[in-house]
């Protein structure tokens, strides 16, 4: 009963934020100036459509895969390198004018997030490590700021929604009523941001393993879970393959028969504990169990567009996730480089005790 009232009292609140868009009230973010933040464009047209007048700022570089750089004085170019190569050439983007695009696209976020143009910045942010990662990131060069409200309107559900994966999902009224949630960010929230941001660039995964294990970051509501699931995109200590790559090359033992990678990344979602992948950051971490001479899936029709492409998974692909063989990779976890002759790795059966170990191939 008391569920039953909540839901209609959601839905009531819903229809009032639907009338006040009709209805054309004022907008929430009038007073002060106003920077709406999120890792993407999804909601950009939402947030006009529920009547805010606020500037946007879209922060899409996907920080929750390929390296992260410790350095402050290399980063930005570091991150570009790696988008040009392994991103853009899928989408057919592989130009050398698209990285000093990315570079001034960065270096112009920086200057649009740290304007003396804006004295609020709210974060839109939901619970994946695509969003977390921006989220930290992003406070780490807020952390001398004093002259601004930072607040963050973080969601990991929606009533209503059967599986909510993103902000993207909700409809304007929704988007509208998410508002009165936003929460100002604290002291100890910036040390937690740092601290994350610290360990998700350290070269080990010692940091991370400490964050978690001492619940230092718990006023980042879903940090913890975006951490851990981060930890387990190391290689597998019996398959050499990601949490990722496991689940993908599962989808293509089960389908028994070539699929489009469209449907390929449709599986994968359904199966994903914590979805936070784009379908071209999805293929742009498969690839590579392709270079090699006993590729792990093959692609077939290669002259269709790529998302249109079959895939199937082969013998070689079969027996690794039956661990009968490892699959070694040369590929980055953040900071965490995983070389074919040395590598971090994780237990996949002790995985919720973040069992971890070193590696030391041939």
């Amino acid at each position: 009963m008391a569920s039953w009232s909540k839901l209609k009292q959601h839905i009531k609140i819903l229809q009032q934020h639907r009338q006040a868009i009709i209805e054309h009230h004022a907008p929430l973010d009038s007073d002060p100036c106003t920077l709406h933040v999120r890792c993407g464009h999804d909601i950009q047209g939402l947030l006009k459509e529920a009547g805010f007048k606020g500037d946007f700022l879209a922060l899409i570089d996907p920080l929750c895969i390929g390296p992260l750089p410790a350095s402050k004085k290399d980063f930005i170019v570091r991150r570009a390198k790696y988008v040009h190569q392994y991103i853009l050439p899928i989408i057919g983007r592989s130009g050398e004018e698209e990285m000093s695009n990315i570079i001034d696209s960065e270096t112009q976020n920086r200057v649009t997030l740290l304007s003396d143009k804006y004295q609020r910045i709210v974060f839109w942010v939901e619970h994946d490590s695509y969003d977390q990662f921006m989220l930290v990131y992003a406070l780490t060069q807020l952390v001398h700021i004093s002259d601004k409200e930072i607040e963050i309107i973080e969601i990991n559900q929606f009533p209503g929604t059967e599986r909510f994966i993103g902000l993207g999902q909700l409809p304007a009224e929704a988007i509208r009523s998410c508002w009165q949630s936003r929460k100002a960010v604290t002291a100890k929230m910036m040390l937690s941001a740092h601290k994350s941001w610290q360990a998700l660039t350290y070269s080990k995964p010692s940091l991370l393993v400490e964050l978690l294990q001492k619940n230092e970051i718990d006023c980042l509501l879903n940090m913890s879970n975006a951490l851990t699931r981060h930890l387990q995109e190391l290689p597998n200590r019996t398959t050499g393959l990601s949490l990722t790559q496991t689940i993908a090359l599962q989808v293509l033992f089960d389908r028994c028969e070539p699929i489009t990678i469209n449907a390929w990344f449709a599986d994968y979602q359904k199966n994903e504990p914590l979805p936070f992948l784009g379908d071209v950051m999805f293929y742009a971490l498969l690839l590579p169990l392709t270079k090699n001479t006993k590729p792990l899936f093959n692609i077939e029709n290669k002259a269709s567009a790529w998302e249109q492409q079959l895939v199937s998974i082969t013998a070689q692909g079969i027996a690794c996730i039956n661990g009968e063989t490892t699959f070694i990779q040369d590929y980055w976890v953040g900071g965490i480089h995983c070389r074919k002759t040395a590598q971090w790795q994780w237990d996949h059966q002790k995985t919720n005790t973040l069992f971890l170990q070193r590696f030391n191939g041939d």
